[in-house]
Formats: structure tokens, C-alpha cells, sequence
């Protein structure tokens, strides 16, 4: 009689396959590359498209490599650090904007305003009035709404970052998330309604961001 085939293993968890990474495990290491190199990668490109104005893929691939490097190094103290009542995708936005600004500093291409505040600097003159109170009214939302999402549930603070902060798409959302693509919108409606809720003079912020970038 025939023995039954061995069950394949269930997946690790997020805080699983990161403690394991940390404890050296290569075949973790290999599962991690490929669930969350295409995070970083779409991390590292809105990141930068966001600070210069583009984002070439050479400079995606090497911040991609560099992001990795920080992981491993010193004996992967990263990983470690890593503190599971966050997912990982947050943990890995973090290190992803500190390879990006090292990466604009080897390349002297970072100004003083944008490393100390995350901004490109506007020349004076090159705005006209209206423009310049756009991005004045921006900027005091963006301020705002890093407050309010500390008051939110962790998926509803974690899909406003992604999609207001960061800049991700739907299909990159749900890839960071663990979510269905197609279901991320209405995560995300729910979400936007509960901060509406908290502070109801972003929602027409939120709603006139979500329709410039659709």
C-alpha cells in the first residue's frame, strides 16, 4: 500500500519568515527576496520619482540591491530589530527612504531642504501665487494626515500611507498588504471614511488626490 505524499508546509508568516532570515536561514532569505523585492522595487521608484522628478532603473535595481545590503549587515541587526506588531511592509518603507536619500547623497544630487525635510525646494519666482498656495495647503495635509493615522486601526493606517504617502498603486498595495488588488479600493473607501470621521477637511483632499493620480 501506497504511502500518502507529505503535505506540502503552509506558508510563513511574515513575522516567521523574518525571524528566520535573522537567524540566517537561507531558503527564508530566498522566499523574502521574492515576496517583498517587488514592494521595494515600487517603493524605491515612487520614492525617488517623488524627490527628482525620475527614477531610472538603474537607480531602482541599485537601491533595490542597497536596501537588501542594510538587512543583512552587521550580523542582520535589521532583521532583529524588526518588531512583529508592524508588518514588514511598513519596516521595509522605512529602511527603503534611508537608501534613497544615502543614494541621492553619493550622487551629489541631494539639496540640504530635501535631507532635512524629504522635499525638493522651489526657486523662487517659478510659481505663480496660486500654485504656491496648492502646495502650502498640500503640505499642511500630508502634516495632518501623518497625525490622524496614528488614531487609525493598523490595516486602515497602512493602506493611507501606501496609497497618500507613498504613492502605490492598487496592485502594489495589495502585494504589501497580502490583499486582492481589486479589493484594495474598498479597504481603502473604508478607510478614508473612518479618518473623514476624525478630521473631516482632509476627505477633500483625499478624494481631489485620488482623482489627479486616476
Amino acid at each position: 500500500m501506497s504511502q500518502p505524499s507529505p503535505q506540502p508546509e503552509p506558508p510563513l508568516s511574515e513575522a516567521e519568515l523574518v525571524q528566520r532570515c535573522a537567524q540566517g536561514d537561507r531558503d527564508a532569505w530566498g522566499q523574502f527576496v521574492d515576496r517583498f523585492g517587488p514592494l521595494i522595487q515600487a517603493l524605491a521608484r515612487r520614492m525617488l520619482a517623488r524627490r527628482t522628478g525620475r527614477a531610472r532603473d538603474a537607480d531602482v535595481d541599485e537601491i533595490v540591491g542597497e536596501v537588501f545590503l542594510a538587512l543583512v549587515r552587521r550580523d542582520r541587526i535589521l532583521l532583529h530589530r524588526y518588531d512583529p506588531q508592524y508588518r514588514v511592509s511598513t519596516y521595509l518603507g522605512v529602511i527603503c527612504r534611508t537608501e534613497v536619500l544615502r543614494h541621492l547623497r553619493r550622487g551629489n544630487r541631494l539639496p540640504r531642504e530635501l535631507e532635512e525635510t524629504g522635499h525638493l525646494p522651489q526657486r523662487a519666482g517659478t510659481l505663480g501665487p496660486s500654485r504656491s498656495l496648492e502646495d502650502r495647503e498640500r503640505t499642511e495635509a500630508i502634516e495632518t494626515l501623518r497625525v490622524a493615522l496614528r488614531e487609525l486601526p493598523e490595516r486602515d493606517r497602512e493602506l493611507l500611507t501606501l496609497k497618500y504617502l507613498e504613492g502605490l498603486d492598487y496592485r502594489s498595495i495589495g502585494e504589501a498588504l497580502g490583499l486582492n488588488p481589486e479589493s484594495v479600493g474598498q479597504f481603502l473607501h473604508r478607510a478614508k471614511t473612518k479618518l473623514a470621521q476624525r478630521v473631516p477637511h482632509l476627505e477633500r483632499w483625499l478624494s481631489e488626490t485620488s482623482e489627479h493620480e486616476s
